[in-house]
């Protein structure tokens, strides 16, 4: 068996030590680095809005609209003419309309009536007590 005598079996471990290197002074001025991080979401926000209204003003954009038109108009029941365009619908809610007028002036007359009584009540009270 061989064997080395003078060296020591510690020679051959090896140790290794890290430390964080210190980190840099600030350097005067504007960081533009901070500043890109800082100004990148509102560029693409900007970009963004700028491409979308670009789209809708475009033949794609009418397509999408003419397709949630059609999309609303079924959820909602409404005829493929738009709202408003059933003549039955149109001729009785015309009728409601009037006989709802009537109602009101009826009771607007009503209203006058009570207050002309209740003003000549006041007046003959305080003509006796005079």
């Amino acid at each position: 068996m061989w064997r080395e005598t003078l060296v020591a079996p510690e020679a051959y471990s090896v140790h290794m030590l890290q430390v964080a290197s210190p980190p840099l002074p600030p350097t005067p001025g504007v960081d533009l680095n901070f500043l890109l991080d800082q100004l990148m979401p509102i560029v693409g926000l900007v970009v963004v809005f700028v491409g979308l209204r670009w789209l809708f003003r475009t033949p794609v954009g009418e397509a999408f609209a003419e397709r949630i038109r059609l999309r609303a108009r079924g959820r909602w029941g409404v005829g493929a003419g738009g709202m408003g365009e059933d003549p039955q619908r149109v001729a009785a809610l015309e009728e409601q309309v009037s006989q709802l007028q009537g109602q009101v002036s009826e009771l607007a007359e009503r209203l006058d009536f009570a207050e002309r009584l209740l003003a000549e009540q006041r007046g003959r009270k305080l003509g006796a007590g005079q």
